[in-house]
């Protein structure tokens, strides 16, 4: 086996994960737990990712295609990789199976030996309480072990009660060694801030908008997403809901902040778990600006960004599986573009609403990497190359399949898996990633961990 090869291939298989298991959620969680269902998502709305996806394929094309083909879910139809109508069945049903460490069966023979022990991630812990944040902070509110405190994050999440306030220091709204004072100042200095934001595109009359066409045209598209996003969620369900309201509101005031950025499809998927969380319109906003400084280049018009995540993707399947690898290079499918889903909205759509919020938390806290998703990536893919293989997949039924897995992934066992392929690349693993990859810090947050 050549030193660049990591080949990982028998400690990953389809036996160890179950189905929608919960992960650490809370008991303010449950009310709405129950009824997410992830198959029940707009047709359109997921058509149109779907379509991205495969219209990824064609970079020439300008994003002002490709927001049109957005807009028009019945001309995505007509698009297709060989011209061919591509069209994903939504009506499976999947059933919760929690498969624990004690009944899971041991790894299946694969389809070429692996020479290399098994290596497992630690076991999940509970969520960061209240007695063990408070023991981070000192008398001034500052956070004396950052790393640990994101160690804590990565293995167990954030109990909700917490979140509030823990997700403004993982998103970088507030720095660490922030005091009590310090961020009590800043939360009145940016409300303010973001009041007179907001007040310039309040303040556009009708007779302006009609002369304004990017206002016009970001507001129809926030307007059409906004009133799909989460709506299965008790926060955001009914028609007149404020929550809605305040959601579009938010987006919009972020395409005047970030006027060149804008607004695109799947920011609204981000949002929405933040404000879920904050509750509050102003400190909501402050942290999808901060995430959006780390993942705005997904959405980038010449996609650089997402193409620069799918590329580090290959190195690390290569590296860690080559077979598999190989196998998607014979197939034409060695662009990676049927992960482009899971990279462009951090697997949104393939996990409930609170299982997303204990995952992004756990990606937020950067603590083995910055880039802890695409591992992920690659141990989802790892768990499947059996049936991906064995079924001879091309890349149109591969996307169809990947696309499906949506609700059927143990979560916990999926970040299991990422940490031992994290941790088995090492330096190696961190050497197919370029710097400036999204999505990285910024270099200030670098400097105040230190």
């Amino acid at each position: 086996m050549s030193q660049n090869s990591l080949s990982f291939t028998g400690s990953i298989d389809e036996s160890r994960h179950g189905d929608n298991v919960r992960h650490g959620a809370t008991s303010s969680m449950s009310q709405y737990s129950s009824k997410q269902n992830h198959k029940s998502n707009d047709p359109g709305r997921d058509l149109s990712i779907q379509v991205l996806e495969k219209f990824s394929l064609v970079t020439k094309f300008a994003r002002d295609t490709t927001s049109s083909l957005f807009r028009d879910n019945s001309g995505a139809h007509a698009y297709g990789r060989q011209q061919h109508q591509y069209i994903l069945d939504k009506s499976t049903n999947h059933k919760n199976q929690y498969v624990t460490p004690e009944k899971a069966s041991a790894p299946s023979a694969t389809l070429e030996s692996d020479p290399l022990p098994l290596v497992w991630g630690k076991q999940r812990d509970h969520p960061l309480s209240v007695e063990e944040w408070t023991s981070f902070l000192d008398r001034e509110g500052r956070i004396m072990d950052s790393k640990a405190l994101r160690k804590k994050v990565f293995y167990g999440g954030v109990d909700h009660a917490l979140r509030k306030e823990v997700w403004k220091f993982l998103l970088g709204y507030h720095e660490y060694d922030s005091t009590y004072a310090e961020r009590e100042y800043l939360a009145v200095m940016k409300r303010a801030e973001y009041e007179v934001i907001k007040s310039q595109w309040k303040s556009i009359s009708a007779t302006q908008a009609k002369r304004f066409t990017k206002f016009r045209e970001r507001k129809g598209l926030i307007d059409k997403d906004v009133v799909r996003t989460d709506r299965s969620i008790p926060y955001y369900e009914g028609d007149d809901n404020q929550n809605v309201v305040v959601l579009r509101d938010i987006l919009l005031t972020y395409s005047f902040y970030n006027f060149d950025l804008g607004y695109c499809q799947g920011m609204s998927d981000f949002l929405a778990p933040i404000l879920y969380v904050m509750e509050d319109e102003s400190e909501s906003f402050w942290c999808f600006a901060s995430l959006m400084e780390r993942l705005g280049a997904n959405f980038n018009r010449d996609q650089n960004g997402m193409h620069a995540q799918l590329l580090a993707l290959s190195k690390l399947v290569e590296l860690l599986d080559p077979s598999l690898h190989n196998y998607f290079r014979q197939n034409d499918c060695l662009n990676y573009f049927f992960c482009f889903r899971w990279v462009l909205i951090q697997f949104k759509r393939e996990f409930s609403f609170d299982q997303i919020m204990l995952l992004w938390e756990v990606l937020w806290s950067h603590y083995l990497s910055e880039h802890f998703h695409l591992y992920l990536c690659v141990a989802i893919l790892k768990k499947y190359r059996q049936r991906i293989i064995g079924e001879q997949m091309d890349f149109d039924t591969l996307l169809k399949f990947i696309n499906e897995l949506s609700g059927q992934i143990n979560l916990d066992r999926a970040i299991q898996d990422a940490e031992a392929l994290c941790t088995i690349a090492g330096e190696n693993g961190a050497s197919c990633i370029p710097p400036g990859t999204p999505p990285s810090m910024p270099v200030e947050m670098y400097v105040q961990e230190d």
